[in-house]
């Protein structure tokens, strides 16, 4: 979407840190914003995210990931020992200085702007600006609460993130500490404290429902690169999934129902590149790929294309492909450089709604939801018919990984899951033994430590537990 261009930069080194810290804004064309339209595209510029992804490493750190180590096997070729495969192993294996060093030695974030703590702040006080002025804007009432819902979405969205990046599970420990709480743009002198895991919740879902109840009566726009009313929605259903509030989960996702929104049959594809706005299903685009790193060198795990009918399921088929060999390559995503590859789309709001479904004890409604959503995914698909919660609630969540692979969901979602045991296999050098890494069942490392950076400037952020871990040893 194209906007007239004021630009507006939000220089700040962080939103929690000390009077010297401050908030700078410059126009390049000294346009101050004054319309609601003004804002609108100032949200755009500062608040939305662009065609990046902060926290790509997640996909390093779960278990829909494993080293290639057979890759060029017999061809005199190995990625083992190479620049690219030791540049993430810290993350691959857990260690605790994941945050500071890449696998290489480098220091990657002296600089806290190169965090994706700064990255989600940034964004945050963009919001901030907004919502802070938008009142006094020029333009219909109308108008102002589009560009207000907006912004308190966005602002919910990285909240969330931040959220399960750096604080426990809120259904294992909501009184821990996360992260601050900044919901203006003044400046402060005083080094901001971390608010706890159900605080951040709280104003997540309070962003929402306001947000909801500001654009709800508005007309829905569709396809435009701002999220809308179901994006709205199936947000929150995925956080009162998180929050194990089964009824409110289901009904936030029968809203997103409600206001027009559609599965897509896939079975009739014959290419990949379906995460697109070309997809009726999807509701809103943003960001960039989750998949970071090389594609050859860290590729799918066994245990994840176990799960697929390589032959009849699309997201197989289509969604990953077998080009490379062996190396299989994720081809869900748009090949068209620049552009947004993200989304919120209506198969989370069936899945969300089928788990917490079987959660209260309504198979009959959940089995409906999976069905459904199988039959625009597997060619030729058999409806089922499982009656026990425990399988169910199981196959609900297989079918949860095989339609977000690689989408940034997988981590976040262990974490609510309990925290399993994750075990990745690893060669440092070829002809040396592989070795196994093992991430324990509830490892303080489902809960990632703060860059130093980031503790030196605001000394009331406390490291959390694995930050101060001792290295993890392969065996």
């Amino acid at each position: 979407m194209k906007y007239k261009l004021f630009s507006v930069f939000f220089v700040f080194t962080l939103l929690a840190s000390s009077c010297t810290k401050f908030l700078e804004e410059q126009s390049q064309s000294e346009i101050i914003p004054k319309t609601a339209t003004d804002f609108r595209e100032l949200l755009m510029g500062s608040g939305y995210m662009g065609n990046d992804e902060p926290t790509d490493f997640l996909s390093r750190m779960d278990d829909d990931v494993d080293l290639n180590i057979e890759w060029g096997a017999g061809t005199g070729y190995s990625i083992v020992g190479t620049a690219t495969v030791k540049t993430d192993y810290l993350y691959y294996t857990w260690q605790p200085q994941l945050a500071d060093r890449n696998g290489l030695g480098d220091l990657i974030s002296e600089d806290p702007a190169s965090t994706a703590y700064f990255y989600f702040y940034e964004r945050i006080m963009g919001c901030n600006a907004v919502l802070d002025n938008i009142n006094t804007a020029i333009g219909s009432q109308q108008e102002k609460d589009r560009v207000k819902g907006e912004a308190l979405a966005m602002r919910s969205f990285y909240y969330f993130r931040l959220v399960n990046l750096y604080g426990e599970p809120y259904n294992s420990n909501p009184q821990a500490l996360a992260v601050p709480l900044k919901l203006n743009s003044s400046v402060t002198a005083e080094y901001m404290e971390q608010a706890t895991v159900a605080k951040v919740y709280e104003q997540i879902v309070n962003d929402l429902k306001e947000a909801a109840t500001l654009m709800d009566p508005l007309p829905i726009a569709r396809r435009d690169y701002h999220i809308n009313q179901p994006a709205i929605h199936i947000l929150l259903s995925r956080v009162y999934l998180y929050m194990e509030k089964w009824e409110d989960c289901v009904a936030e996702a029968n809203k997103v129902f409600e206001q027009g929104s559609v599965l897509m049959d896939m079975t009739g594809i014959t290419t990949g590149y379906y995460l697109t706005y070309t997809n009726p299903e999807v509701e809103w685009m943003f960001g960039g790929k989750s998949q970071g790193g090389d594609q050859t060198a860290y590729t799918f795990s066994p245990e994840l294309m176990s799960i697929y009918d390589a032959e009849k399921d699309v997201r197989r088929k289509y969604g990953i492909s077998d080009s490379n060999g062996d190396a299989p390559l994720i081809s869900k995503y748009t090949n068209i450089a620049g552009e947004l590859v993200q989304c919120l789309r209506t198969g989370e709001a069936v899945l969300n709604r089928a788990e917490a479904n079987v959660q209260l004890g309504k198979l009959s409604a959940a089995m409906k939801d999976l069905n459904d959503l199988r039959r625009t995914r597997i060619i030729g698909y058999t409806d089922e018919n499982i009656g026990d919660k425990a399988v169910l609630l199981k196959t609900v969540r297989d079918e949860r990984r095989k339609e977000f692979f690689l989408e940034g969901f997988r981590w976040f979602d262990l974490r609510r899951y309990g925290m399993p045991a994750i075990t990745h296999r690893y060669q440092h050098e070829l002809g040396e033994a592989i070795l196994h890494y093992t991430l324990k069942e509830k490892d303080p490392m489902y809960t990632l430590p703060f860059p130093n950076s980031l503790l030196q400037r605001n000394p009331a952020l406390k490291q959390n537990p694995s930050g101060t871990m001792s290295d993890r040893i392969g065996q």
